[in-house]
């Protein structure tokens, strides 16, 4: 998980929350948070994330619960085309009263009684990012001939030749419970059905 940046983008303060086990307040926090990319996804630095959570205090810290939603852009990993799309991810997380209790599997209380929302909503949306982001499911991708786009127009190319090493698979129908059987296999014993 990353730490806390300098200056937080998105900090609450929680002085009230603090030493009341059982205490809690809604939040609503809305701000840009740098540093939202990976290779494939990121968000424009411009962009508003929000962190909509429930903050309660129990007795090991304070436990933040809630969504946290920004708009992303994916590059599809097929046709290398950018679309937006809505990222939505749920946060559960835990900070620690005291800095020096703060391990990598949590967060902390700053000094001035304000939690990082900006860290967690960083640290959330990153993981939640896909790896290898389709603009569509039935994206068709690049020719690997001339590099046209399959989804935009028929190029006339034909998609490389199965690798001989996996030509048994495409007699295989993942749909088929029978898996193993080649397609005359199948044909045969759907007659004698």
């Amino acid at each position: 998980m990353s730490k806390q940046a300098a200056t937080p983008a998105l900090a609450v303060n929680v002085r009230e929350l603090l030493k009341q086990p059982g205490a809690h307040k809604h939040v609503v926090q809305r701000g840009p948070v740098p540093d939202l990319a990976t290779p494939v996804a990121w968000v424009e630095p411009e962009a508003e994330v929000t962190v909509d959570a429930e903050v309660e205090s129990v007795v090991e810290g304070l436990l933040v619960t809630g969504q946290v939603h920004v708009m992303a852009k994916l590059e599809c990993a097929r046709c290398l085309r950018v679309v937006d799309q809505e990222q939505l991810v749920d946060v559960r997380e835990l900070f620690a009263l005291d800095p020096r209790d703060a391990d990598d599997d949590c967060y902390a209380v700053l000094r001035d009684d304000r939690i990082p929302l900006d860290a967690m909503a960083r640290d959330a949306i990153v993981l939640a990012f896909p790896a290898a982001p389709l603009c569509r499911p039935d994206c068709a991708g690049l020719c690997q001939q001339c590099g046209a786009d399959r989804n935009l127009t028929d190029c006339g190319h034909q998609q490389g030749e199965i690798d001989p090493r996996w030509a048994a698979l495409a007699d295989l129908d993942p749909d088929d419970s029978r898996s193993g059987q080649t397609s005359e296999q199948r044909h045969v014993t759907r007659l004698e059905e």
